[in-house]
């Protein structure tokens, strides 16, 4: 479990990261686990504390659970009890928050609210200064009650587009990990899935200014049309031209691979259908995908996938949750 949350909190190297993803992928339970942990984490990674209480609650909760148990626990048990303390936790402080106050209210009693959208959804927000936000699947959005009144803050984890209200006296910032984007009003694009190795800051238009929570000297201001992609590995910021339509189409349903690995192809299907996507066979990988869908069923992809790549596959279950490619 801990190199997991490693994974998640950003504290992992390039070799570890690999193996543990290749774990992900390969064993169901754990990837569950993995999925309703960095949901868990991004909430309570933005607030100062749980209330006592509560933790407390969880705990008694969760050793009521365990003694139930007659027989010893597997390495799998132990995983799925404490995905289970993180998330009661987790998800009982965000009950515990959850609220809009009329005024700015001291830090010590701060209150915080995360917007999910689960694996297989789309889901537009209203944010409390009225500013939109497109949240792709498998990401999380969180703020805090003081949200348009002292500050505009939001922690993102997952890939969101923001219609940015204008609010010159404060501005709207978005803490992806150590990546800070700064903004007035704007509209751009954010993908910041803790399992990839990079951040990708796309403007549509107004400008936005990148920052790094750790070094002051690091500072871009984007312009339209600019891509920049940010290497979480070697720390450093590479500027690109992008075809902006293209890029932000996903939040009105659509997937567009460009050039795309087959392991970039998996993650997204994984995503928009929720569904488990495995594989055993290397040469899979070795796959380089182009095409464009919107209404197309995940047995359509599939199709398309196997006639261009060549690429075969074979569903496990009724419910088309689970698919092998070979």
């Amino acid at each position: 479990m801990d190199d997991i949350l490693d994974l998640i909190t950003g504290n992992t190297n390039s070799d570890g990261k690999q193996v543990v993803l290749k774990r992900i992928e390969e064993e169901p339970e754990t990837k569950n686990f993995f999925r309703k942990a960095k949901i868990a984490w991004a909430f309570m990674s933005s607030t100062r504390k749980a209330p006592d209480e509560l933790v407390d609650k969880s705990f008694r909760e969760l050793q009521n659970r365990i003694s139930l148990k007659p027989k010893s626990l597997t390495i799998y048990s132990l995983l799925k009890y404490a995905a289970i303390l993180i998330l009661v936790v987790g998800i009982s402080s965000a009950m515990f928050y959850l609220g809009k106050e009329s005024n700015p209210v001291p830090v010590d009693v701060m209150k915080y609210t995360s917007v999910v959208a689960d694996y297989g959804q789309i889901s537009k927000v209203i944010l409390p200064d009225s500013s939109v936000v497109w949240l792709n699947s498998g990401t999380t959005l969180t703020y805090n009650s003081n949200f348009s009144f002292s500050n505009r803050d939001l922690t993102l984890n997952g890939q969101a587009f923001l219609e940015v209200r204008k609010n010159k006296e404060i501005p709207l910032i978005v803490s992806s990990g150590d990546l800070k984007v700064k903004v007035h009003g704007t509209r751009f694009d954010v993908s910041a899935y803790p399992e990839e190795k990079k951040i990708d800051v796309v403007l549509e238009s107004g400008s936005v200014e990148l920052l790094h929570a750790k070094n002051t000297d690091f500072s871009y201001t984007l312009k339209p049309g600019e891509m920049a992609e940010y290497n979480l590995e070697s720390k450093s910021l590479a500027i690109n031209e992008t075809g902006l339509k293209n890029y932000t189409r996903w939040k009105d349903g659509v997937l567009i691979f460009k050039d795309a690995s087959m392991a970039e192809v998996i993650k997204k299907l994984e995503r928009k259908f929720n569904v488990e996507i495995v594989t055993d066979n290397p040469g899979v990988y070795k796959s380089v995908f182009n095409a464009n869908f919107k209404n197309e069923s995940l047995t359509e992809i599939l199709d398309y996938i196997h006639f261009s790549c060549p690429i075969s596959y074979r569903i496990l279950q009724e419910d088309q949750s689970k698919i092998i490619l070979y």
